[in-house]
């Protein structure tokens, strides 16, 4: 899988360093993108996340290393990371989960476009054929 990454991040350009060792526990950092999201700051955090994952090989499990990302977002880091790690945001991760593993969903990249699911980051052509295609 490793190589696999390795490749396409070739491909693509783009930096690609998977941290060594111990896989870290994303649930602070997706919990975060939610708040992120609500506060309309999506993207903002989410390419800094996306780097500090897979090209810088940071800890994302670390909360000063959430918290930092979610200043570097422009959010009040204090408040949004106390509230990425409340109940409420642990169970609607757990809620979006599920809701996706019942539509079908069974990794990532998986994307939609109406009722016709595309899995892999191989699919992107067939998903910008169909958004064509549905007029979108």
């Amino acid at each position: 899988m490793a190589n696999d990454l390795r490749h396409w991040a070739e491909l693509c350009g783009a930096e690609f360093h998977p941290a060594g060792g111990e896989r870290k526990d994303p649930r602070l950092l997706t919990q975060a993108a939610l708040v992120a999201k609500d506060q309309g700051r999506f993207r903002e955090y989410h390419y800094p996340a996306f780097r500090a994952r897979w090209a810088d090989a940071r800890d994302i499990s670390d909360p000063e290393v959430v918290r930092a990302l979610l200043a570097g977002a422009g959010l009040d880091a204090d408040a949004a990371l106390e509230r990425a790690r409340s109940d409420e945001l642990r169970e609607r991760l757990d809620a979006d989960s599920r809701a996706a593993i019942e539509r079908g969903v069974f990794g990532a990249p998986t994307l939609f476009v109406g009722d016709e699911m595309f899995w892999g980051n191989d699919r992107f052509e067939l998903v910008r054929h169909y958004i064509q295609k549905s007029g979108g």
